[in-house]
Formats: structure tokens, C-alpha cells, sequence
């Protein structure tokens, strides 16, 4: 089963800011297309919002699936592949300190490996961007 997941932030810069993140699960079942969303907010960099919202959107998973990221943050989705090395690194730099946002990456591999999740991704503009920003304006503060 193909799962595809996209994410969307209401800021893209980079400082610790107040943030709106939503996500979009998108499957394929049995020639029906099933979605499921999920909105949510806090203090974050655009790293650590992206990831939040990715393992917020991994937790409603139960079983093997392969998954396809979505995302216009280029370094979430290029780590995202590598998340087994980072992992068997304890999420340590070089320096042997975590490495930013190691909490975040250890939520999103906790269910990639316990679920054997095959991960691809993809950065950039998706099809539900627009339609994500639209909803976290209507939501409001």
C-alpha cells in the first residue's frame, strides 16, 4: 500500500516563531482515494514545525505501508531518506551533541522503524498547499 503525506507550514523562515502547521494523508483504497488532515500550532523553526507535523501524521499509522513525503522544506525531505543513518548515530553530530531538532527526528524514526515503513519524498509545491493554507487561515489563531 502507497501512502502519500504532505505537509504545509503558514511561515516558511527559519527563527523560533509562533507557527501553524497542517498535513494531509492521502491513500488509495480499494480504487477509492481516502484522506485524512491534521492541524496543529506552536513555538518552532520551520525544521522542527515540518518534523512535528510528520510525526503527528506518522502516529495515525498501524501497520507497513510504503510512504512519500511531501514537503516544501528541502531539508526535511532530503534527511527524511537518511533517517536510518542518523539513527544508528544516536541523532549525534560529529561532536558527539545531539543533532537540532533530535526529538522531533527520533518521534518520526520511532514509527518509521517499528512499522518498517519504506520512506521516499518529494520538495516543493503539492497539490493540497494552497488548499492547507487556506484552511489554517479559516482556523484562525
Amino acid at each position: 500500500m502507497k501512502v502519500d503525506i504532505y505537509l504545509e507550514t503558514d511561515k516558511q523562515c527559519q527563527a523560533c516563531i509562533q507557527r501553524k502547521y497542517g498535513y494531509v494523508i492521502e491513500i488509495m483504497h480499494h480504487g477509492q482515494l481516502l484522506t485524512r488532515e491534521g492541524f496543529g500550532d506552536g513555538v518552532s523553526t520551520y525544521h522542527q514545525c515540518n518534523l512535528q507535523a510528520l510525526a503527528e501524521a506518522l502516529a495515525r499509522f498501524h501497520s507497513f505501508c510504503e510512504i512519500c513525503v511531501h514537503t516544501k522544506d528541502t531539508f526535511v525531505t532530503s534527511r527524511v531518506l537518511r533517517i536510518s543513518d542518523l539513527a544508528a548515530g544516536a541523532f549525534k553530530d560529529t561532536k558527539g551533541k545531539d543533532i537540532k531538532n533530535a526529538d522531533e527526528w527520533k518521534k518520526v524514526y520511532e514509527v518509521i522503524n517499528r512499522l518498517k515503513l519504506k520512506v521516499s519524498s518529494l520538495a516543493g509545491e503539492h497539490s493540497y498547499s494552497q488548499w492547507l493554507q487556506e484552511e489554517m487561515i479559516k482556523r484562525g489563531n
